[in-house]
């Protein structure tokens, strides 16, 4: 079964207070050094690297109360597919986040 950021939802919302405001905005790059033709794969800025390296870059949101911290939502960012910036994506993990009852004081 494919993974979709509903179906993380689906699992995360039990463990999660709409009532705790502090929500984790991360983008990180997965290394692919040696994918020749694999779906999602491109050339990222990695910061682990400080050079543009090819990879999947997922944008990620979490939801934290002190060491507890749940992921809700993601995204792959492909702009060359769907001309979404790391911006956009980010707007609608937010949107998506306000409709589910989610109204933080913090995202960091």
């Amino acid at each position: 079964m494919e993974p979709s950021p509903e179906a993380l939802w689906h699992e995360a919302q039990a463990q999660v207070s709409l009532t705790t405001r502090i929500l984790v905005v991360d983008d990180s790059t997965l290394d692919k050094f040696y994918a020749e033709k694999m779906e999602l794969v491109t050339r990222h800025w990695s910061g682990k690297h400080g050079r543009v390296v090819q990879g999947i870059n997922l944008i990620s949101l979490l939801w934290t109360e002190g060491d507890r911290h749940i992921p809700l939502d993601y995204r792959f960012s492909e702009k060359s597919v769907d001309g979404a910036t790391k911006n956009d994506h980010l707007r609608a993990m937010l949107d998506t986040a306000k409709v589910r009852g989610f109204a933080p004081n913090t995202i960091l």
